[in-house]
């Protein structure tokens, strides 16, 4: 009798424990209910060039000073918005609470790469009830490089197509803070141009 009474309880402290473990991940928002206005709206894209196959371009974001509060970018398992038989990737659209974020790291899911650190973090800043564009993210299995650059004006008006809840709504270009020059992995090569080069 004690084990039936003490199961349940054991089953929920497992739950729970395993939720605190994992942590935060935020999931896309796809924009079927309106905004929850405590929150803020981040938008882009993210797009993986390549020869034969993708490689699964992930680009992490989490917020300052919560290790575990991520945001996940990925070209694999997310609709294609690239219409090239070369180019894999998707406009997305995440709802997050309010804070500054950093873009801490970036791979490929079927590369063991790890990314090069960066001397000066990329951090931006959202307020409750914002929409910001932080970008476009593009990289490819050549130079296993990935840039952040600011296409605003094709972009949003992408996004505001593909999501009409955006219809109507200011979008604040992060891309000052945001953007970044070719960002190296482990596996990136200098063939005599130097890393992130052709």
């Amino acid at each position: 009798m004690l084990w039936k009474s003490s199961k349940p309880t054991a089953v929920f402290a497992a739950i729970a424990i395993s939720t605190l473990l994992v942590g935060c991940t935020t999931g896309r928002y796809d924009g079927t209910r309106p905004p929850d206005p405590t929150k803020a709206i981040i938008v882009g894209s993210i797009t993986e060039g390549f020869l034969t196959q993708p490689h699964g371009l992930m680009v992490h974001i989490r917020k300052v000073g919560e290790r575990y509060t991520t945001v996940p970018l990925a070209t694999l398992n997310a609709e294609d918005d690239q219409p090239s038989p070369n180019r894999l990737g998707n406009l997305f659209m995440y709802e997050v609470p309010e804070g500054d974020y950093e873009i801490y790291q970036w791979n490929y899911e079927y590369y063991r790469g790890e990314t090069a650190p960066r001397a000066n973090p990329v951090i931006f800043s959202v307020k409750a009830g914002e929409t910001a564009y932080i970008g476009d993210f593009s990289a490819n299995a050549l130079t296993f490089c990935l840039s952040n650059v600011n296409n605003a004006e094709t972009t949003v008006a992408a996004l505001k197509h593909k999501y009409p809840v955006l219809d109507g709504r200011t979008v604040q270009n992060l891309t000052a803070r945001t953007a970044f020059e070719p960002w190296p992995d482990s596996d990136a090569r200098d063939n005599g141009k130097g890393l992130c080069k052709f």
